[in-house]
């Protein structure tokens, strides 16, 4: 999930004020996060990041990311979205501006202190072998369905309902 604030006013915001709100945008987050309707609180990170923190960073190309932490490694951090298929290797201290320490879905806030909330990461972190397996045969769906010409129209039909 990304937004489209720069780095250097996000660092700014979190110096000045302390914390950091905005609406994420994307999928990656699913379905914790619903791209463009949850909103994000994020804050200074206190030392390092422990696993299955969310934090906000910033690629090399400039792009912001919310990704969950999914190891912490000796000089960097391996990086994966709820809703990815794929992890991120080599995030740094410097790369992190924050990291997430609650959202507001509707009007209800939820802190990454809660209970329910670390349950869940627990859970979703143990199923994502079947995440993996899910979202990788809908790719390869796609990717065969497209190229079938009969069956592309079929795939954007239902695709509308």
């Amino acid at each position: 999930m990304s937004d489209r604030t720069s780095r250097d006013e996000k660092r700014r915001v979190l110096e000045e004020v302390g914390f950091y709100a905005s609406t994420p945008l994307g999928k990656s987050m699913r379905p914790m996060l619903r791209g463009g309707k949850d909103n994000i609180l994020v804050e200074k990170p206190t030392g390092r990041l422990k696993k299955y923190d969310v934090a906000l960073y910033v690629r090399a190309d400039e792009t912001s990311v919310l990704h969950r932490v999914v190891r912490v490694r000796e000089n960097d951090y391996a990086m994966r979205g709820d809703n990815c298929d794929y992890t991120e290797y080599g995030v740094t201290d410097d790369d992190l501006v924050g990291v997430m320490t609650g959202f507001w879905r509707g009007e209800r806030f939820i802190s990454a202190d809660n209970r329910r909330y670390r349950l869940y990461v627990r859970l979703n972190h143990v199923t994502y072998p079947l995440r993996w397996l899910r979202i990788r045969t809908g790719k390869l769906l796609r990717r065969v369905l497209s190229h079938i010409p009969p069956l592309r129209w079929l795939w954007h039909k239902l695709r509308r309902k």
